[in-house]
C-alpha cells in the first residue's frame, strides 16, 4: 500500500507553486489560473470524500491534503 505523510504533502505543494511560477513567467496567468483552480478542485473533492468517510475537522483537512499533494513524498528517493 502506498503512504504519504503531511512532510511530503509539503513538498509536493512547494514543487506544485514552483511549477507555477515558472508557468507564470512563460505563458501569463492564463495557465496559473487553470491549473490553479484544478488543485482546487482536486482538493474540494477529496475533502468531500474524507468527510463522506466519516473524518471530521483538522483530520479531515489534513487527509485531502495529504491526498492532493501527497505525490510529493515520492518525488525524493
Amino acid at each position: 500500500m502506498l503512504r504519504a505523510d503531511v512532510g511530503g504533502a509539503h513538498l509536493g505543494l512547494a514543487l506544485t507553486i514552483g511549477a507555477l511560477l515558472v508557468a507564470a513567467g512563460f505563458s501569463g496567468p492564463r495557465w496559473v489560473l487553470i491549473v490553479s483552480g484544478v488543485c482546487t478542485a482536486w482538493f474540494a473533492l477529496a475533502l468531500a470524500v474524507v468527510h463522506i468517510r466519516g473524518a471530521r475537522g483538522r483530520d479531515a483537512v489534513r487527509r485531502a491534503y495529504i491526498a492532493t499533494f501527497g505525490w510529493g513524498e515520492y518525488v525524493t528517493p
